[in-house]
């Protein structure tokens, strides 16, 4: 009997947690691949979306466990410099406007809330989450999303995505100058 096809629109499958000998998550070596995008086709990470907490208790333990972990997973997995940013979220320091742009919407349609202010990407972070649930949720979006970026994406595309952010920056200042 034949396999029954694939839903291709089911949330992908979740990769086995990975630790380290003094029992934190090795974040850097939890993927061996990652499957298409699911701007590309591929599934999306998570069936419903992450959204950023409205009002996170940024003094709490789990905030700050949930903050150092996601800030400690992207710079493992992507090599991109991560920061607190403000309450709920975190900045990802991005090449250019263009990459923190096109991660931004690749990131959404994976299901992770996401935002970016010129190069800096914007991820949620909040309180109460957990380190197989969320934290690695947002961790697997931005590791799954930079590798796209930079090993399957032609060049050609990133800098035509670069070039469109730098116009609509100019243009943006255009606008401000006339005042409209």
């Amino acid at each position: 009997m034949a396999d029954a096809p694939t839903d291709k629109s089911a949330p992908m499958a979740s990769a086995p947690m990975r630790y380290r000998d003094d029992g934190s998550v090795d974040w850097g070596t939890m993927w061996e691949s990652f499957c298409a995008l699911a701007a590309e086709g591929g599934p999306p990470h998570r069936g419903e979306t992450l959204y950023a907490p409205a009002n996170p208790h940024t003094e709490s333990e789990s905030y700050a466990l949930a903050r150092d972990e996601i800030v400690r997973g992207i710079r493992e997995t992507s090599d991109l410099a991560a920061a607190p940013y403000e309450a709920g979220w975190i900045a990802v320091h991005c090449d250019s406007a263009g990459m923190a742009r096109w991660l931004t919407e690749a990131i959404e349609q994976e299901g992770v809330q996401a935002r970016h202010d010129d190069d800096l990407l914007l991820v949620p972070v909040g309180d109460g989450w957990s380190i197989k649930g969320e934290i690695k949720n947002v961790i697997t979006v931005v590791a799954k999303t930079t590798h796209y970026w930079r090993a399957h994406l032609p060049p050609e595309a990133r800098r035509a995505v670069v070039w469109q952010a730098q116009l609509a920056r100019l243009a943006a200042r255009l606008r401000n100058a006339i005042g409209r």
